[in-house]
């Protein structure tokens, strides 16, 4: 394919989720929405696979693992339909970063097959459990952050399912705001889907997925020239929390060692603390929202993520540790100080790079 028509629609898709954004924007009720700006919109490929990053930076890796998931729900005997729209907020289900955080996904259809998914997350100011907000500091279980959404179809084949947003809705302190962002978001996430539909009319099913192709292989290209011009070898840090909110006199460890080999560099978290048993615990699509955020910001402003670049980086946690919790463990307060131990292993770098 030439690099023109290439171009054009990685042009087109980076236009179309600042559309997104902008309607969602204008037409979200909640705060959260119209100040905070505590959401994202994309367009990825039918495998799950982000094709140009949104704003909201930490959510992009998260929806390749919430596609994953659902066409292993849906994808055998129950069929996915044009039209259909998925929703879920659940961080082991669906990979979602905490149960405040609600995803919406559409697929895009071309002669009878899926060539793409368009999606959105967004923060929501109340989905149930222990306390207003839902984003509990002393939660012991995930239970208490929230009615638990696993992927399951609130449109089916263009028709709302009002009892799936009934139930999220009774279980809301904010139900008109958070109908009000629903159906906001359910919009946004269709208008992406028909947009992405109508670039299949006008290039071609075929040419569309084999532009998306090679725009992740220009990233994943981009990043691995980038690393292998890196020093080989490795760079460990760690970082403390004060505690995780519940058992408050003992401090929770996330350490993390990065290699550089051969042009692959790779981060691991086995050495952190046993998952705790307050909310700071975090699922592996947010470890590695920060280990890309630190990784690209390092070696240059030119490199713009898609999910291309996991080619180019390995991540190894150990089972049952705060970087890989397993369920019930609360995550409703992740991220605190991943961010910190990323940038401080990529800090080696040569400061050019920097």
């Amino acid at each position: 394919m030439d690099a023109i028509t290439i171009q054009i629609l990685r042009n087109k898709v980076a236009s179309l989720i600042d559309e997104m954004h902008y309607h969602f924007y204008r037409s979200g009720y909640s705060t959260i929405i119209r100040e905070s700006r505590d959401f994202s919109c994309v367009i990825l490929d039918r495998e799950g696979r982000l094709i140009v990053a949104p704003p909201m930076f930490f959510h992009a890796p998260v929806y390749r693992h919430l596609v994953r998931r659902i066409l292993e729900v849906y994808g055998g005997e129950r069929a996915i339909k044009a039209g259909d729209v998925f929703v879920s907020n659940h961080p082991y289900e669906g990979g979602l970063p905490h149960v405040s955080d609600m995803a919406f996904l559409a697929p895009v259809f071309a002669a009878g097959e899926i060539v793409a998914f368009a999606g959105s997350i967004a923060h929501k100011a109340d989905v149930g459990g222990a306390v207003a907000g839902s984003t509990s500091a002393d939660a012991t279980e995930m239970f208490q952050e929230g009615l638990l959404v696993p992927p399951i179809k609130i449109v089916e084949a263009g028709v709302g399912q009002s009892d799936v947003e009934r139930i999220i809705l009774t279980n809301s302190r904010q139900p008109a705001l958070m109908r009000g962002d629903i159906q906001a978001q359910i919009a946004v996430t269709q208008m992406g889907a028909q947009r992405v539909k109508e670039l299949c009319d006008r290039f071609g099913a075929g040419t569309v997925m084999e532009a998306f192709a090679a725009i992740l292989k220009a990233a994943a290209d981009e990043l691995r020239a980038s690393v292998a011009r890196l020093p080989e070898g490795e760079s460990s840090a760690e970082g403390l929390l004060d505690s995780d909110g519940v058992v408050i006199d003992h401090p929770v460890k996330l350490a993390v060692t990065i290699a550089v080999k051969d042009g692959i560099a790779s981060f691991d978290f086995s050495n952190s603390d046993p998952q705790a048993r307050g909310p700071v615990n975090l699922r592996p699509s947010m470890v590695e929202a920060c280990v890309f955020y630190a990784l690209i910001g390092c070696l240059g402003p030119n490199l713009h993520f898609n999910d291309g670049m996991r080619d180019v980086v390995r991540l190894t946690y150990a089972p049952r540790t705060v970087t890989n919790a397993d369920p019930p463990a609360p995550v409703s307060n992740y991220q605190m100080v991943t961010m910190a131990v990323a940038w401080d292993t990529t800090a080696p770098a040569p400061p050019p790079r920097i």
